[in-house]
């Protein structure tokens, strides 16, 4: 079979299967290929078509435009909204497709005719829910996928009394589909919480979409809650754009920085949780919603309602429950867990060893964390570069850090103390990695198996019964 052969009859199958629409010309216009499809938009014959002129079929064709211009289907005015006259359709109606037009030309670039493909309306309005539905499972598996590998109450850490008491109000929360606002200083966890809160409740099969409202500027903040409909301002995409809210549907919305909204979309938000249904900008109907909504904010609600920047009706939607995070400096027990997660994690990507020296532990402890548990991450990624890879120790730390480590509480530790820390570590890792067998321990440090028992009984490493 010859290539010419097989790629007419690939050709074919494509006209036959599509739900799409196909017409082909020569350079004079007569119709040479036209699929079923077109022909029952139509109301004609395939045979009553073929060999006609384009204009007796179609009158408001465009495709002699598109053979004077030699368009090769590869810029935006080779799809257009293609109409079509009462008369000349099965339906008997004006109606429109979407045409995609592009030339035909031979091996030396000669033009030999023209192509369209044709989505009809019908067609068009369910590709465009199937886009919505494809979307929306996007974003369902996306945030699902992050979730579950990065949120959960049973990683919101913490042994100080009042965090559990936080994971406990988080997970009875999560139960029930109540709006939540949770407040807190900056890097106290209020994103995880909200996701947590999500992952535990009934939706955690739906989406959840987070949005920060700091961090849009406010002309383009309705677009991206609320969506667009094609043309309702100047570079709306064609088509339009479905926002944050119908992604969210079914699911939940993180609105986050709550307490930066401006005031007339603090409006529209109002009367989304009242009446449980968006209108698109420049659209004319509404779209039903059912979306839980969990808040953040930095800054004082109730204040900015004294100030007139905060609606308190919406505030009060809002705030059916309220989650106060803690900060760091108010549960210090924690501050070394988290430091010692951190280290652990930054040690595992970077295969290192790298330990905290015991006046860097008190530097870490000695310091209030204006910044929470966000700051002490980025504090410990900047040691860990800082260090010589062996032990991090307080000068590694930035100098508001180190000041806070007194030395006549905490005299500097001796190289043969340093060294003796660092070795022991080592040992207890690598211990535990074999599962506290000796023998495969020795191999894998170079040691004689001897001699490993030796440093262990020097460094007060205790050897479990029943291995060796």
């Amino acid at each position: 079979m010859s290539d010419d052969h097989r790629y007419k009859l690939m050709f074919k199958e494509l006209m036959d299967k599509s739900e799409d629409g196909f017409i082909a010309i020569d350079t004079h216009g007569r119709i040479t290929d036209i699929n079923d499809k077109y022909c029952d938009f139509l109301g004609r014959k395939k045979e009553n078509v073929l060999g006609q002129k384009i204009e007796n079929i179609i009158s408001t064709t465009s495709m002699y435009d598109v053979m004077q211009r030699r368009q090769r289907g590869d810029d935006e005015t080779s799809i257009y909204m293609h109409p079509y006259i009462s008369s000349e359709t099965k339906e008997s109606r004006h109606t429109y497709a979407i045409a995609n037009r592009f030339c035909i030309f031979d091996d030396n670039d000669q033009l030999i005719g023209a192509m369209a493909q044709m989505k009809f309306k019908e067609r068009s309005l369910d590709i465009a829910n199937e886009v919505l539905k494809a979307e929306h499972a996007y974003y369902k598996s996306e945030y699902q996928n992050q979730m579950l590998n990065t949120s959960g109450f049973d990683k919101y850490l913490g042994t100080d009394p009042k965090i559990n008491d936080l994971r406990a109000l988080g997970l009875k929360v999560a139960k029930t589909d109540f709006s939540v606002l949770i407040t807190g200083e900056t890097g106290t966890g209020k994103e995880l919480i909200a996701k947590s809160i999500h992952v535990e409740s009934d939706r955690s099969n739906e989406p959840m979409v987070c949005i920060n409202c700091g961090a849009i500027p406010m002309e383009l903040m309705e677009s991206e809650l609320f969506g667009y409909e094609e043309g309702a301002f100047t570079g709306a995409k064609k088509g339009g754009k479905i926002g944050k809210f119908q992604l969210a549907n079914h699911g939940t919305l993180f609105l986050d920085e709550i307490g930066d909204l401006p005031l007339p979309l603090q409006v529209k938000l109002l009367r989304v949780l009242q009446e449980h249904e968006i209108e698109k900008v420049g659209g004319t109907k509404t779209i039903p919603i059912d979306v839980r909504i969990i808040a953040a904010t930095r800054k004082n609600l109730q204040q900015m309602i004294k100030e007139g920047t905060f609606r308190e009706d919406l505030y009060y939607r809002l705030a059916v429950v309220t989650i106060d995070t803690i900060p760091l400096r108010d549960h210090p027990v924690d501050i070394l867990p988290y430091a010692n997660m951190f280290l652990l994690q930054l040690n595992k990507k970077f295969k290192t060893t790298v330990i905290f020296s015991k006046s860097a532990e008190h530097c870490l402890l000695n310091y209030d964390w204006p910044g929470n548990v966000r700051e002490l991450d980025n504090v410990i990624s900047s040691a860990f570069i800082s260090s010589n890879q062996m032990m991090i120790m307080p000068t590694d730390f930035p100098a508001k850090i180190s000041s806070s480590n007194s030395p006549e509480n905490h005299p500097d530790e001796h190289l043969k103390t340093l060294m003796n820390h660092y070795e022991s570590e080592i040992i207890r890792n690598t211990l535990i990695k074999f599962d506290y067998n000796v023998t495969a321990t020795a191999k894998h440090l170079g040691l004689e198996r001897s001699l490993l028992y030796k440093k262990m009984k020097r460094l007060n490493i205790a050897i479990k019964k029943g291995v060796s």
